[in-house]
């Protein structure tokens, strides 16, 4: 596995590609933009664009730091699920990033194009983490 170093540095770069491309997108988006999809994928969420942009992937860099600050205070036993769960967590936000993006492009996809794999990913890494705690045998 990939050092610690290497593996946030990774996460931050996912969710500042998701920033920079609202930025570039910036003049092509809606002043209002839709951010949350209900089960039928149609919004019922908009905020100002500012807010679009940039809610996203600060959420995401503020979640890695709480990761990273919860994993000194109770030490991972496995270093690498720890690691590959905040590489899944900074993939999964630019992931959602890109997708509320492009939806306020105009491209209509279902949410269930970014839901399906994330909860595929969960689901693996999940597997993996009882794997490596020894719970799976």
């Amino acid at each position: 596995m990939v050092p610690t170093r290497t593996t946030d540095a990774t996460a931050v770069a996912l969710l500042a590609l998701s920033a920079l491309a609202g930025l570039a997108l910036w003049p092509s988006l809606p002043s209002e933009m839709a951010i949350h999809f209900g089960a039928s994928g149609t919004p019922d969420n908009v905020v100002d664009k500012p807010l679009g942009v940039l809610l996203a992937p600060a959420i995401g860099v503020a979640a890695l730091v709480f990761v990273r600050v919860a994993a000194r205070v109770d030490p991972a036993a496995d270093q690498r699920v720890l690691d590959l769960s905040v590489l899944f967590l900074g993939a999964t936000i630019a992931s959602v990033q890109s997708f509320v993006l492009a939806w306020n492009l105009g491209v209509r996809v279902s949410p269930a194009v970014v839901v399906g794999p994330v909860l595929l990913g969960a689901g693996v890494l999940t597997v993996y983490a009882f794997y490596r705690e020894g719970c799976l045998g």
